[in-house]
């Protein structure tokens, strides 16, 4: 997992205010932290070279109720910035929305680790895709991690969704709070 930076200061004001202030002109630069992210997440598993298959980047979808609310998904929009920075770098990135939640669940903001993962249980579906070619890099992308436990409930679902390898799944976020905090490798 690789994160651009610390769910704090303006990161975290970015955030909040694309998030729930529908401030969409931070839609591109939150786009290009995702796309630090990942660019930190391909450099330590693949030796720093580009991948040579397609790059997928599959955001975590919102929950219909905050789709409602939001009016929109916020992270498949910042996704969308992230292939066009990806793609920019002769990354061959595409943003496939292949997961999609469930109706129903409760927002985690407040939950601790195991009632994260309790609420998370079964909350995603795959969408009817078809299975990515074996040299396919897959990454699910996220706007914050904090426990991990949705990273960790999507890329389960995807993993038995379409048979693939964990080996080829990876995660980036803009941001971790700081219990998650990692150093990106570099």
């Amino acid at each position: 997992m690789s994160a651009a930076g610390s769910y704090s200061g303006s990161i975290r004001s970015a955030i909040l205010a694309a998030k729930e202030r529908d401030r969409r002109e931070l839609d591109r630069p939150l786009g290009l932290l995702l796309a630090v992210a990942i660019g930190w997440l391909l450099g330590s598993t693949v030796g720093g070279a580009a991948p040579t298959g397609p790059l997928w980047l599959v955001p975590v979808p919102a929950s219909p109720t905050a789709i409602r609310a939001r009016g929109r998904d916020h992270l498949a929009d910042w996704t969308r910035w992230t292939v066009r920075a990806l793609q920019a770098q002769n990354i061959p990135a595409v943003h496939v929305p292949a997961l999609r939640r469930r109706p129903g669940g409760t927002d985690s903001v407040g939950l601790d680790a195991a009632q994260r993962a309790d609420n998370l249980d079964g909350a995603f579906l795959v969408q009817a895709i078809e299975r990515p070619p074996s040299s396919t890099r897959i990454v699910i992308v996220d706007d914050i991690v904090t426990t991990g436990a949705t990273l960790v409930a999507a890329g389960s679902r995807l993993t038995a969704g379409l048979d693939l390898d964990p080996n080829r799944i990876g995660a980036a976020v803009i941001a971790a709070t700081q219990r998650s905090q990692r150093s990106p490798a570099r």
